[in-house]
């Protein structure tokens, strides 16, 4: 028999369950308190009431709904039209104090059997915890609610607070799904994730994802990682084709691939001030409608590169008009890991891109999570990059002036990358001249010897030691 899915409404979390809850199961929301379960709860409620669904919203607070709505309304997906004639509010707090366990229990039949509701959330089971005489009774109490879910084709969230340590108690075992909702203090600032910790009927993304409020409600990103190994179809076939030039002189030259190869990877590494960027706006500023282009940035401002890329003649503005170049800048260390894969990625699918320039990796360097992930997340971010087509350059800074090691282990960005551009400085009789080599292109024969990597009017140019700078005074 096929389980019939329900979509949730919150963005990343139908990826993550593979489709969204199962029709008529019983899922439990944990969390400390701020943890979100009550904006989680009620945007999957407006979600449905904008299909036509029905759906009741049962608080076991005797607090007022008026002071939830008012917290509720800035958000976009709140309709104060939806209320009360799609989504009800009521309390079944009388019926606890009341008649108990079955007391509630009645209620909430009596509200799925009269009012037609497909979903139904109850907001406070520490209440119902807290007047159940035994775990055995609180069992009852989930068994019977599952039992009237499944003849009624009623899905029900339940919302539960949990305090430090998160001990499993006796409704653990007997609902369908668990998520868990946490948010942690990571040096300054809170980390928000959730959990899909038990999940029935479907295979689910595991681990912990990254969870994020903004006006449009909660927003879910999946693990980048935990995706692809979740759907092998996402590493497919590499796109192959000509190299792209990378519009600097003389670089295309020194491999057989005269460029970057299609749907590659490029590490440009180096010191500060040694061509990263420069190299990378050369590259950006070949696009046209065939090959759009991104920059994807965390340094500088777009204004400040079009600026700067117009003094050596690279005119980005004007790609930037036509729409062939799009540039998506946020500050350093703003954003989580799983944010920043999606913003880069969602650009390069929607706009088809050819051209992709990171400036640069330390923007990924600096999320609390990277040190623990580094190895997987770049290795699933590349080859996403590649299955998209996407002929990618990354700018990874050195510490050291004079190295042209990678700054992370072998098994960092430097096994990822298919090609690895060095990039360094020297200083000669009181002149710093700026070198450049290739340390591996993807199936393709290199130059490996030093070259200079001039600075002229015209942008960079890669040069012979040999070769004479009068030889250069045109440009």
């Amino acid at each position: 028999m096929t389980l019939i899915r329900m979509q949730t409404g919150i963005s990343g979390l139908d990826e993550i369950l593979h489709g969204g809850l199962m029709k008529a199961g019983v899922y439990l929301v944990r969390g400390e308190p701020g943890s979100g379960k009550t904006i989680f709860a009620n945007q999957i409620c407006f979600c449905r009431a904008a299909t036509g669904a029905k759906v009741s919203y049962v608080t076991l607070l005797a607090e007022s709904h008026g002071r939830m709505l008012e917290h509720l309304a800035p958000f976009s997906f709140y309709r104060e039209d939806a209320i009360p004639s799609e989504i009800y509010y009521v309390s079944a707090f009388h019926a606890l104090t009341d008649g108990g366990l079955v007391g509630v229990t009645t209620f909430l039949q009596s509200e799925v059997r009269t009012r037609n509701v497909e979903l139904l959330v109850l907001d406070g089971l520490v209440s119902v915890s807290d007047a159940a005489s035994s775990g055995q009774e609180l069992k009852l109490f989930v068994a019977e609610l599952q039992a009237y879910s499944a003849l009624m084709g009623c899905t029900i969230l339940l919302l539960n607070s949990v305090g430090v340590g998160d001990k499993v108690t006796p409704e653990q075992t007997m609902v369908d799904g668990i998520f868990r909702l946490r948010h942690e203090l990571s040096g300054a600032r809170h980390e928000r994730s959730l959990e899909v910790v038990k999940f029935r009927g479907s295979s689910v993304v595991g681990g912990t994802h990254t969870l994020r409020f903004s006006d449009d409600g909660i927003a879910i990103y999946p693990r980048l990682e935990a995706c692809q190994s979740a759907d092998s179809s996402k590493i497919g076939p590499v796109p192959r084709g000509p190299a792209l030039a990378t519009g600097v002189p003389g670089l295309d030259e020194l491999s057989e691939a005269r460029g970057y190869p299609q749907a590659s990877v490029t590490a440009l590494s180096g010191a500060p001030g040694t061509g990263k960027t420069l190299l990378g706006l050369h590259f950006l500023g070949l696009a046209t409608p065939e090959e759009r282009a991104l920059h994807f940035g965390f340094y500088e401002s777009p204004a400040l590169l079009i600026e700067v890329a117009t003094n050596f003649g690279i005119d980005l503005e004007t790609l930037r008009r036509a729409g062939t170049l799009e540039f998506i800048w946020q500050p350093y260390g703003a954003l989580h890991l799983d944010e920043l894969s999606q913003r880069l990625l969602s650009a390069v699918k929607r706009a088809q891109c050819k051209r992709v320039f990171i400036d640069g990796f330390g923007g990924f360097l600096s999320t609390p999570a990277f040190e623990e992930r580094s190895t997987a997340f770049l290795g699933a971010l590349c080859n996403e990059l590649r299955r998209l087509g996407a002929t990618t350059l990354i700018a990874v800074e050195t510490q050291d002036p004079n190295a042209f090691v990678l700054p992370m282990p072998t098994h960092g960005i430097s096994g990822v990358a298919d090609n690895v551009v060095r990039l360094r400085t020297e200083e000669t009789q009181g002149v710093v001249r700026r070198r450049l080599s290739l340390g591996k292109v993807r199936g393709s024969r290199i130059e490996t010897a030093l070259r200079e990597l001039k600075l002229t009017g015209a942008g960079l140019r890669v040069v012979d030691d040999a070769t004479n700078d009068d030889d250069l005074a045109e440009d």
